[in-house]
């Protein structure tokens, strides 16, 4: 009788130990930058990004020069990404976008899959004064890579 109560008793307390699993907060989405696989309550941390990746061919960079243009700053939402030096720079096609290459630059989304961005040009002499700039705007999604051409 004693060996039947001491296994009840075993049994009941490895009970409750498992139905008492501990909340891990963190971020609990496998397509984010940040998943956590040990999380099993999502506490709005996740992370993702996209790549957006700026280019131009033989022919803008030819009047890029032609203009006296001695480089090009390209903005995403107000801050630079990248700056380009037309005669250093030669595409003739668009090159490859692909989403785990290290060509381009990460957009971040924090906590959001989709992100509107505000992408400006701007074309400097060699002074650095503003000779030109284009903007428009985009989305980019998570995992997801965009071309953008800067055409003269």
């Amino acid at each position: 009788m004693k060996q039947i109560k001491a296994f009840l008793l075993i049994v009941i307390l490895s009970m409750i130990n498992f139905s008492c699993k501990k909340n891990i907060h963190g971020c609990t989405d496998p397509s984010s930058d940040n998943y956590n696989v040990e999380a099993n309550v999502d506490n709005g941390s996740c992370r993702y990004h996209g790549n957006l990746t700026n280019w131009f061919d033989t022919t803008t960079r030819d009047s890029l020069l032609a203009n006296n243009i001695a480089s090009v700053s390209i903005y995403v939402d107000n801050e630079v990404i990248q700056n380009f030096y037309p005669n250093f720079i030669l595409w003739s096609n668009a090159p490859e976008c692909n989403y785990s290459t290290t060509t381009g630059n990460w957009i971040i989304m924090e906590g959001t899959k989709s992100k509107t961005i505000s992408i400006t040009a701007k074309a400097l002499d060699g002074a650095n004064v503003e000779i030109r700039n284009w903007s428009q705007t985009m989305t980019i999604n998570a995992g997801e890579c965009k071309l953008y051409q800067l055409i003269w």
